[in-house]
């Protein structure tokens, strides 16, 4: 017995001093082996598949003579089942001992017998408290029956054994552990340091070199190498908070600073670490990690400045920018909202944005924002007055737009309030004015039409009773007569032009826009009005072989055309033929009408198209100057443009442009 507690001792010392696990359990076979004098010592591993636990022969020592097993297929994947209560017996942490020949179970005692053996000893080994295997004692020369106090011994030994293949799967998971600790360390590029406070040695990483651009053996491993790096604006800050956390005052220890790399230029770091205690609380080791976020800060700094620049932009626009919530409630609104309507933006907080406008338009915004989910644009604009906090309201223009979202949460409704009180009340007045002008216009018209009328009735009695008088005295008298006609004409037409100018104006000008046949039109204007110039000259007309229609009205375009036409005979006198082009470009006609006359001074040209302005080089000719205002008006109803060139002494070009019809 003496011998195999020695030996027991030798087996316990492999267990605690082979590195590798294998070779130190087939060690203690050996000792084992020759201690009892068996033929064969052996372990059998569980491994779970599936559902199932299996079984494996995995270690063995044998006496000389005896045949080696490790490798007999029979021995390895083995179930459970066919050794009952086996499995029941040893996972409950009991050995079990005895003769082959009295062991119930024919398929164990027929694997025993096959095997030689004679009598056996089996003790469980137990991992981390799970059942792990057994270990097996086999006699195939001698049916010698165990000892109790021998069998004890060696159940003994095979706790052991777990306990050493418990601290291997310790060891494996730590290492584990510290090679996924390390991998993610590496991955996240987080520098490393530890700390023996009481010795006051440190110790840093590569990753902690590396980040402050040293090679390892560059870099004292000191505190005051630390300290002498970190930027003299935050070494103070930062030495407070470590004593804060070595004195308990922080629970954490988390700072941000900066650090100066090899180069010259300092990093942003954002330190973590955390400190072992002694008994009375003062730090002994602390470990922690440096993490470089001078990119994260730069754009932090960049998102700041930009926010700050929003924020400038946003409070200093010439409206009031807000945002609503679902319950369209007030969550933000810029400072010209204070300038606008004198309440604070505290005030107007959490509030509904109705509350700010008048009683009669409350429905009316309520109305559009609720349409704002209907409509494809979730745009509206409504004018509405604003309830001022001294009582007083101004016309707004109010912008909203629907932000969709797919959760109430996150939706939200931006707008814009603008104040447009005195352009409102401007407009009000100017067409009031407009109103006015017509009215007046209209009647001063008719004013003016009545006694042109009598004057021109007259004129042609007059003309009837020259008849009877001697021929000298009734040519004086037509003479007279003719040229009392001529200035009733033009003061008619200017009278009609005043009117039309007065009816656009208020915007009582009715037109009708229908398809014409741009060519045929003009050609038939040409020949009504245009045939038979007093100086035998015609309107020259080029066109392109195709023709296109225009939308117009016929009687408005006459008069634009008629206008510009006649004015090109009118300024010409005495030249060649006017010019009347016509062409088309991208979806566009264009007609262009060029003489050859007076011209307009360069610095008068832009004046022209003003009501009642005349170039001063037409004095001696007679004019309204409202042909070309009226022919711009026109135009524009039109949906058209009229532009002008003009060389003194050479001529002038005038194009009007209108869209054709596809």
């Amino acid at each position: 017995m003496l011998q195999l507690l020695n030996s027991i001792s030798k087996a316990n010392s492999a267990l605690l001093s082979e590195g590798d696990i294998d070779k130190a359990i087939n060690d203690v076979l050996a000792i084992l082996g020759y201690a009892t004098q068996v033929d064969r010592v052996y372990v059998f591993t569980n491994k779970k598949i599936e559902d199932d636990i299996r079984l494996f022969y995995t270690h063995e020592w044998c006496k000389e003579g005896i045949d080696l097993q490790i490798g007999n297929p029979e021995l390895s994947n083995l179930s459970y089942d066919l050794f009952p209560t086996l499995y029941d017996t040893l996972s409950q942490d009991k050995y079990t001992y005895g003769l082959v020949e009295e062991i119930p179970n024919p398929f164990f005692r027929e694997i025993m017998e096959s095997q030689g053996i004679l009598t056996y000893l089996f003790a469980p080994i137990f991992c981390d408290g799970e059942y792990w295997g057994w270990m097996g004692y086999d006699n195939c020369t001698t049916r010698d029956k165990w000892e109790p106090e021998v069998v004890q011994a060696l159940y003994s030994v095979a706790r052991n054994i777990g306990i050493r293949l418990s601290r291997e799967k310790a060891t494996l998971e730590q290492n584990k552990l510290l090679v996924r600790f390390e991998m993610t360390i590496k991955a996240s590029q987080q520098g490393m340091w530890e700390w023996d406070i009481v010795n006051n040695k440190l110790n840093y990483s590569p990753i902690f070199m590396e980040m402050l651009g040293y090679e390892p053996n560059e870099f004292e491993h000191t505190y005051e190498n630390w300290r002498i790096r970190v930027h003299p604006d935050d070494l103070e800050h930062t030495e407070k908070i470590l004593e804060a956390y070595f004195t308990n005052a922080t629970e954490t220890y988390q700072n941000e600073f900066r650090i100066q790399h090899k180069a010259g230029h300092y990093l942003w770091i954002n330190g973590f670490g955390i400190a072992k205690r002694d008994p009375q609380g003062k730090p002994t080791y602390m470990v922690g990690t440096h993490v470089d976020v001078t990119a994260l800060k730069k754009q932090q700094e960049i998102l700041e400045e930009q926010k700050n620049e929003f924020d400038k932009l946003i409070n200093n626009l010439g409206e009031a920018v807000f945002r609503l919530n679902s319950y369209n409630e007030i969550t933000f609104m810029n400072h010209y909202w204070q300038e606008i309507s004198g309440f604070s933006i505290n005030d107007c907080i959490n509030q509904p944005i109705t509350a700010f406008f008048e009683a009669s338009d409350k429905t009316t915004i309520a109305t559009q924002i609720e349409g704002l989910k209907k409509t494809e644009s979730g745009r509206a604009t409504i004018e509405v007055k604003l309830k001022q906090k001294n009582k007083q309201w101004r016309w707004v223009e109010l912008l909203l737009r629907e932000n969709k979202a797919l959760t109430e949460k996150d939706y939200f409704i931006a707008g814009n309030i603008i104040d447009i009180h005195d352009k409102k009340i401007a407009l009000e007045k100017e067409k009031e004015l407009a109103e006015l002008k017509a009215g007046f216009v209209s009647l001063t018209s008719h004013q003016f039409r009545t006694p042109l009328t009598v004057i021109f009735s007259n004129i042609e009695v007059i003309e009837m009773y020259a008849k009877k008088l001697n021929v000298t005295l009734s040519d004086t008298i037509k003479g007279s007569a003719l040229k009392i006609k001529d200035q009733i004409d033009r003061m008619t037409q200017l009278m009609d032009n005043i009117l039309l100018v007065g009816r656009y104006d208020a915007k009582q000008l009715a037109y009708n826009l229908q398809p014409i046949d741009l060519s045929q039109f003009i050609r038939s204007i040409a020949k009504t009005y245009f045939q038979n110039e007093p100086d035998g000259r015609k309107l020259v007309i080029k066109e392109e072989l195709s023709t296109q229609q225009v939308a117009a009205d016929e009687l408005l375009f006459m008069h634009v055309l008629t206008n510009i036409i006649s004015n090109a005979f009118k300024y010409s006198a005495g030249t060649a033929n006017p010019e009347l082009s016509i062409y088309y470009k991208d979806n566009l006609a264009y007609i262009s009408i060029e003489d050859s006359g007076i011209g307009i001074p360069e610095d008068e040209i832009e004046k022209v198209f003003h009501s009642f302005y005349r170039a001063s080089n037409t004095i001696t000719y007679q004019g309204s100057g409202l042909g070309l205002s009226v022919a711009k008006q026109f135009m524009e109803l039109h949906g058209g443009k009229i532009s002008l060139t003009s060389t003194l002494n050479k001529g002038t070009t005038v194009t009007l442009c209108l869209p054709t019809i596809a």
